[in-house]
């Protein structure tokens, strides 16, 4: 299962992204544009603790997460996402210097956002 979940996450990726897997992509400007969450402010909803072998992490929408690594790194991030912008690296959201490793967030949206 947890094999399925990263490949899902990476398809998802690279079909939302419209990358390849190798190809090396500046997610910059959207992340400018607040398409992944913003920066939390206040008192986290939830603590996420990652380390080296962390494939993925799980938040769900509108959450505020504060994020720590096993280096005693941390940051807080509010999943308040764009629904397209669902799976995506944590690199992406994490500031300079932050060891995300490969970890990969899946924003988890609730099923009325989703039904049509």
């Amino acid at each position: 299962m947890n094999a399925k979940r990263k490949l899902l996450t990476s398809v998802l990726l690279s079909t939302v992204l419209g990358v390849g897997a190798a190809a090396a992509t500046d997610y910059s400007a959207w992340l400018n544009r607040g398409l992944f969450g913003t920066p939390g402010q206040g008192r986290p909803d939830t603590t996420i603790k990652i380390n080296s072998t962390t494939g993925y992490i799980n938040v769900d929408h509108f959450a505020t997460a504060k994020i720590e690594n096993d280096k005693g790194q941390n940051f807080t991030w509010r999943f308040d996402s764009s629904m397209s912008m669902s799976a995506f690296p944590l690199k992406t959201i994490a500031p300079s210097g932050f060891d995300a490793g490969n970890v990969q967030v899946s924003v988890v949206h609730p099923a009325e956002h989703t039904a049509q």
